[in-house]
């Protein structure tokens, strides 16, 4: 039996890594049938085609292919997915609903169980564990952002909280003593990096960028609550 080939492939080496783009049957279908769901069901589909095509880049491009080198491009590809690309769609679609503390708790009980060290391992050697992090994840974050954007009086707490724990979890990752997943023990080595270098390097990418996006967002959140308020007081 041939051994497993990740979804992204091997791990490239700096030289060829611009050429790793995913060109897979699969994964084009999907697009293509998600964007034709989206166009023709979305209320706003400027928005969700912008965080479709976001979405598209972050599996089609060579950072696909990176984050099976490196930890911090994995972070990365997931602070673009959840932070980025995921408000940008929860704002296509119709409000939720749902409780914004809820879909927070629900968001950082997945965030922190597929960082971990066995679920990070056991994407790497099953396309369908693969794709039930990103598909979760993603689906988790829509689903926190839209239940923020239809409850501004409840979603600062939310969105505080997150920011709260994915401070926490970055400090963890960059003050470790030590690295996490064993698989990039070697694969760090061609870009100069060790392991545990490459994994500081994520920490401060969800510190600094995952902070920066929400402590904006808090912001935004609360002249967004406070100007309703005074609205409704007139």
């Amino acid at each position: 039996m041939d051994p497993y080939t990740p979804f992204c492939g091997t791990p490239p080496i700096p030289t060829e890594l611009l050429t790793r783009w995913t060109f897979d049957p699969v994964l084009i279908a999907g697009l293509l049938v998600a964007l034709g769901a989206g166009l023709a069901w979305a209320p706003d589909r400027q928005r969700f085609a912008t965080a479709w095509a976001l979405v598209a880049v972050l599996f089609v491009s060579p950072l696909c292919a990176a984050s099976m080198a490196l930890f911090s491009a994995r972070v990365a590809q997931h602070i673009l997915l959840t932070l980025v690309a995921a408000p940008l769609l929860a704002a296509a679609l119709p409000k939720t609903r749902v409780s914004p503390v809820g879909a927070a708790a629900a968001f950082a009980g997945l965030f922190w169980m597929w960082h971990a060290p066995g679920p990070y391992q056991a994407t790497l050697e099953s396309d369908l564990i693969y794709w039930s992090m990103h598909l979760s994840l993603f689906a988790a974050a829509t689903l926190m952002f839209a239940s923020m954007r239809a409850a501004p009086e409840k979603a600062v707490l939310a969105a505080a909280l997150t920011g709260t724990q994915l401070t926490v979890f970055a400090a963890l990752l960059t003050l470790s003593p030590s690295p996490w997943h064993g698989w990039h023990a070697l694969t760090t080595v061609p870009y100069g990096l060790s392991a545990l270098a490459d994994q500081q390097l994520a920490g401060a990418l969800m510190w600094v960028a995952g902070g920066g996006l929400f402590m904006a967002m808090i912001a935004h959140l609360t002249w967004r609550f406070l100007r309703e308020t005074n609205a409704g007081h007139r």
